[in-house]
Parts: C-alpha cells; structure tokens; sequence
C-alpha cells in the first residue's frame, strides 16, 4: 500500500505462537516471543547474561563504556539460533506449516487492509517448512506408519486439509494429518484418534483406531503410480514445536544455560578487543614504579572463552540426546 506520512506499525494476535508487528509494504517482523514476552526466545535478558560470566558488559577504556542492551540482547539471539539448528530444538512455542496452505476465508490484516488467500507468515504461522514425503515402507507388514519431525519437542499436530482450505473454525486443540497426492485432487484426512505423539523426540505415529475401512481405499489410490515406494510431499503438517516457561522450570532447565554459555563466549570476544587484543607484554613505568601486563597470544578473556565453550558442547550433547530418535530398534 502507498499512502502519505509515516506508516503505522500493527501489532497482530493471531493463531501464531509469535508476536509479529507487521508495517504495510514491510515483511513482518517478530518482536517478542511467548516464554515470557522478551525479545529473546528463552527469555533471557541482559541482566542475565552480565550475572553469568560475572563480568561487567562494558569496553574497557578510561572510562569504560556500557555495551547497549540492544546488542546484548542480539547476543542472546545469535546463540539461540545457532543452538535451535545444531540441537533441532525450538527454544520457545513455535507453529510450524509443513506447509502453509490455503485459507478458507480471507483474511484481512486490521487495518492494513491486505487480503491473502493463503496462509501467512506472521498471521497463521511462526515458521515455515516443505511438506514430508510419505514412505509406504514406514507402514508395511507389523510396523505402523511414523513421521520424525524436524524440530522438537512436539507439542501439538493440527489439521490441514489438502484441497486448499483451512478448517478456521476447528483449527485450534485438533490433532490431525493429511495424505495428499501431488497434484491435490486426492486426499485422506487422518483422524485425530489415530495420532500417538512423542513430544521429546518429535516423533509421530500413526495408529488406525477408527474409520480403517478408508485407509485401503487411499493406499489403493497412491499406488497407481505403481513403480514408486514414495509420495514426495505426500504428508501434511501443522505443528506446533518448542520449549515451554514450564520446560524451562523442569527438564529442560539447562537450555537456558546453554544459550548463557553460547552466548557469553560472544561478549568475551568482542570485549576483548578492547583490551589490547593480542598483547603478550605492556610495561608502565613512572617514577620507580613499574607495572607489567601479559595476555595470552589468543586474547585477554581466552581461559573464559574456552571455559564457555567447553560448558556449552556438553549442554549440546545433553540436548541433543533428550531430543534424538531411537536409541536401539527393528526396522
């Protein structure tokens, strides 16, 4: 939209987990995250971070200056991002399109007065991803059909139906699946009942309970491609994925330290540098008074950095195995 005059920035509560404020003619931005409503998405702070590495964030100088919040608070980010896509773990509550699909009614965005006729960013997910492809091995002889999803822990799967529309009124609460087949003209929407989750590992299963007669009829329909033992993007999901305040106050409480160590290995890098980066030797000398300096060749923090570090690849060890897959099995 164009208009006269500054743009006014909406803030929109919708079905996403996010809190997205969205400007006309600007892609939305995500602005706060539901842990606790911090920009960050543990909902750790700067505070949080100088009491930690038990270090002021400052440059050292005379005087020496504060490091704005703000860029601490980017700090946090930086780490939390990386730790979401080493560990697949979401760090806050997340709704996830595999992927976005149609809406079933239009949908106006307040008073932008933008109308889309798809699922959008920001509106009616967090996080965007392809669909799944369907492995007809995954369900034969004695073994039931099961999905792994990219991020974890699993909170809830959502219904999507294939042929374009979304269920607005039933789409909070439901736990349901889609089989599709490519071109979408045909499709087997899975009950509810049939959904057996594992929120840790991010693992689906598929277990028939009602309405069975149906499956063979849809399994009849995707093989008629006959040489193929896959459906690319044959499976549907809307999901949503991530860390609670609650995981936070229970197993999954070492996160937070985890993103602390990430993160303060960040501020000793950069504060360093403030610190004659690199000198291995200064010498003051006044009045018969002397006073000598020496660093390590890696910098003034180097013992921190590599303290933090450590801490941090074996909280990332930690979870990754609280979110991995089988630890033994028959396939």
């Amino acid at each position: 939209m164009s208009g006269s005059g500054p743009q006014t920035p909406v803030t929109v509560t919708t079905r996403a987990q996010w809190t997205w404020t969205t400007t006309a003619g600007h892609a939305p931005v995500a602005t706060a995250y539901p842990t606790n409503g911090n920009p960050t998405k543990s909902g750790l702070m700067p505070a949080d971070l100088a009491g930690y590495i038990l270090t002021p964030l400052q440059t050292f100088g005379n005087p020496p200056i504060p490091i704005p919040p703000q860029q601490v608070i980017q700090w946090i980010r930086w780490a939390e991002d990386d730790i979401e896509v080493e560990t697949g773990i979401r760090l806050c509550q997340t709704w996830i399109a595999a992927p976005a699909a149609k809406s079933q009614v239009e949908t106006q965005l307040l008073s932008l007065g933008t109308v889309y006729n798809y699922q959008q960013l920001g509106l009616d997910y967090d996080l965007a991803e392809p669909a799944y492809d369907f492995f007809f091995e995954r369900a034969r002889d004695e073994g039931w059909l099961y999905q792994r999803f990219r991020w974890r822990p699993v909170k809830g799967v959502e219904m999507v139906d294939p042929t374009g529309i979304i269920d607005s009124t039933n789409f909070n609460g439901t736990k349901n699946v889609a089989f599709i087949y490519p071109l979408l003209n045909e499709y087997f929407r899975m009950p509810q009942t049939w959904i057996v989750e594992d929120q840790n590992r991010g693992l689906v299963r598929m277990v028939p309970a009602t309405s069975v007669q149906m499956l063979p009829l849809f399994a009849m329909q995707l093989s008629f491609m006959g040489f193929a033992q896959s459906v690319p993007g044959g499976l549907w999901f809307q999901y949503t994925a991530g860390l609670t305040a609650n995981d936070y106050n229970s197993e999954w409480s070492f996160m937070q330290q985890l993103v602390l160590a990430k993160a303060g290995a960040t501020a000793f890098r950069a504060m360093q540098t403030s610190i004659n980066w690199g000198a291995l030797e200064t010498m003051t000398q006044a009045d018969g008074l002397a006073r000598r300096v020496k660093y390590s060749e890696k910098g003034a923090f180097a013992a921190q950095i590599a303290n933090l570090e450590d801490v941090a690849k074996q909280l990332t060890k930690r979870a990754k195995s609280m979110g991995g897959g089988f630890h033994m099995g028959i396939l």
